[in-house]
């Protein structure tokens, strides 16, 4: 069967989030999520290999208990930041940061710079096999799902991410959005009814509040509109997890460097299992020390009750923005894993008064709304409007380093705007143009996004030239920007690359070389995953011959310790560097002496049943 056109292949929807990720589709029997009940969330981890290999996912938090300086989790929260900016999390997650091109935050591999692009861009080629697979054709086309709050520097690395993944992306949509999306919202609902979409995930929180509005007549389209949205892309349930360490050690003692992110790991685990116990305990070996870790309801509730303040905060914001009161608020809607705290639904109901609607797996809502919004954009479902606005004000640096803000907050997108300058000085010839966004009226408190020169401007007294800049966002809530000297005509537009975004050199050059080492990385995977079950065996194997060697006859010993001896020296080889390793042989290898061991395996059994042990 040929295989279909990228036009006629469905358009997926992604969840690209800071703990897990997951892909998603929408056709006729409706929203899907890809990949089974288990498997469907994959976790945002990437282990990187001595050999060059990148694991993805389970396997790779598994891997990743014993190297963690190979293992990136919780990278959606670097992407688009500095490395300063980021330090002090990475430090308590203890994550190998260090700076990158332009001061961006990066991860350092043996000596290698790594981008958070890079690792969002493993996992998204992970979701995107992972939907070719399960749908059984090529896919090329995403709708990928943000945070409210994210600002355009995050939005454009998310695309350089997907773009690295050999993704198209056709659309970027809020997490809220998405998830009153997946809801349905709009349909069968009262004109004017709002709705608030609480979205508390592993790394990021965001409030948004919609009105139902008239349908379009000639549509016969459900719509709703964004009226405000605030939030937090540093504040989800990696700080509560993280929190819970530093409560462990609240006698002034600091973990290892090398133990934080086990413990971080662990504090999720008894996180989690605080939803079905009353208090919960783990041990854990540290530097050669096993220690007891406990975790209570009580204690959890104390140590996330700061986080959740904080959300309720941004709340309190979104109404105050939107002059709505909370006596008007219809619904409320949870999203994102962490408001599956008991605390988080109690706080939530009492702020609002009115018990949140949990109806859909709160894990899994962002990606179902993504792919419904993929097939709006394919043109399958018609029943839907969305009507977005932008998180933060865009504006331009004046004389003094003040912000003259073109676009204000919570403004419908897309949006266009329009603002007319001039010179400061006699026979100025150039301009230099500072794009920032952020809410403070000066720059030094704005996050800024590209600068670029309008040249060539006929010389001329100061005040004189007029000069009209144009903003344009689009329904991604990408900018981008016209400016023209109206007198002499001279024009100069934007393709804006933000400061911690990708140039177009670089993702070129990941993009090609991720294309021509596809081969060569999955063969490297292949012989990685081989290293690390071979050595499993071969301890197992060198264990029970050291307890019932006296049982067996020399020479099933002998050839046994030759097999063991030939597997050592092909992983030895292999994580060297041995550009020569055939991953068949390896294979073939590793299998003979699985079926060499069965009988020594029996024995091993028969003697801990005669009262010896297997440890």
């Amino acid at each position: 069967m040929s295989e279909p056109s990228a036009s006629k292949s469905p358009i997926v929807g992604i969840d690209l989030g800071t703990t897990n990720s997951l892909v998603a589709v929408c056709d006729a029997a409706g929203p899907r999520v890809l990949g089974g009940v288990v498997s469907a969330l994959t976790p945002s981890v990437v282990f990187f290999g001595a050999d060059g290999a990148r694991t993805v996912g389970a396997e790779a938090i598994r891997f990743g208990l014993s190297r963690p300086d190979r293992t990136i989790a919780s990278a959606k929260r670097f992407i688009g930041r500095s490395a300063k900016e980021m330090g002090a999390f990475a430090t308590s997650s203890g994550l190998p940061l260090t700076e990158g091109p332009r001061g961006l935050a990066a991860f350092s591999i043996d000596g290698q710079c790594v981008l958070p692009q890079e690792v969002s861009a493993e996992i998204l080629r992970t979701l995107r096999h992972q939907a070719e697979s399960e749908l059984g054709v090529s896919i090329d086309r995403a709708v990928i799902t943000v945070p409210a709050y994210f600002d355009d520097a995050q939005r454009q690395a998310t695309r350089d991410a997907a773009r690295l993944a050999g993704l198209r992306v056709l659309r970027l949509v809020n997490e809220p959005t998405a998830a009153s999306l997946a809801y349905g919202i709009g349909r069968g609902s009262q004109v004017g009814e709002k709705v608030v979409i609480y979205d508390l995930g592993g790394g990021t929180f965001d409030c948004t509040l919609l009105e139902i509005i008239p349908r379009e007549a000639d549509l016969e389209t459900d719509c709703f509109q964004v009226l405000a949205t605030a939030g937090d892309t540093e504040l989800g349930g990696d700080d509560i997890d993280r929190a819970i360490v530093a409560h462990w050690f609240r006698d002034g003692t600091a973990p290892e460097l090398a133990d934080r992110a086990r413990l971080v790991a662990l504090a999720e685990r008894l996180k989690r299992a605080l939803s079905h116990s009353a208090s919960v305990e783990e041990t854990l070996e540290l530097q050669g020390d096993r220690r007891a870790f406990a975790l209570t309801h009580a204690e959890l509730d104390e140590i996330a009750k700061p986080f959740v303040d904080r959300t309720l905060a941004c709340c309190s914001r979104v109404l105050n923005d939107a002059k709505v009161a909370r006596d008007a608020i219809a619904r409320v809607v949870l999203v994102g894993g962490s408001t599956r705290l008991s605390l988080v639904r109690r706080a939530v109901a009492d702020f609002f008064q009115r018990e949140p609607y949990t109806a859909l797996d709160p894990d899994r809502v962002v990606a179902l709304g993504a792919a419904v919004q993929g097939a709006i954009l394919s043109g399958n479902r018609r029943d839907l409007l969305l009507l977005d606005v932008l998180p933060l004000s865009l504006g331009l640096e004046t004389v003094g380093s003040a912000t003259a803000k073109l676009l204000m907050r919570n403004t419908p997108i897309p949006a266009r705007a329009t603002e007319k300058f001039s010179t400061s000085m006699d026979g100025q010839t150039s301009v230099k143009l500072q794009v920032v966004q952020g809410e403070r009226e000066f720059v030094e408190d704005c996050r800024s996004l590209a600068t670029f020169h309008l040249t060539g401007i006929p010389p001329m007294p100061a005040g004189i030239p007029q000069l009209e800049v144009e903003f344009l966002v689009d329904q991604n809530g990408v900018l981008s920007i016209r400016a023209v000297e109206r007198r002499s005509g001279v024009e100069a537009t934007l393709q804006i690359i933000p400061s911690y975004g990708l140039t177009e050199a670089e993702a070129t050059r990941m993009e090609a070389e991720s294309i021509a080492h596809a081969r060569s990385d999955m063969e490297r995977h292949r012989i990685t995953d081989l290293c690390v079950h071979s050595k499993l065996d071969m301890k197992w194997i060198s264990d029970a011959l050291r307890r019932v060697r006296s049982e067996l006859e020399a020479p099933y010993v002998e050839d046994l310790e030759r097999q063991l001896a030939q597997l050592a020296a092909m992983v030895h080889a292999a994580e060297a560097g041995a550009q020569n390793i055939d991953a068949n042989a390896f294979s073939s290898l590793k299998q003979r002496l699985d079926v060499a061991s069965v009988r020594l395996h029996e024995c091993a059994i028969s003697h801990s049943i005669r009262g010896g042990s297997i440890r």
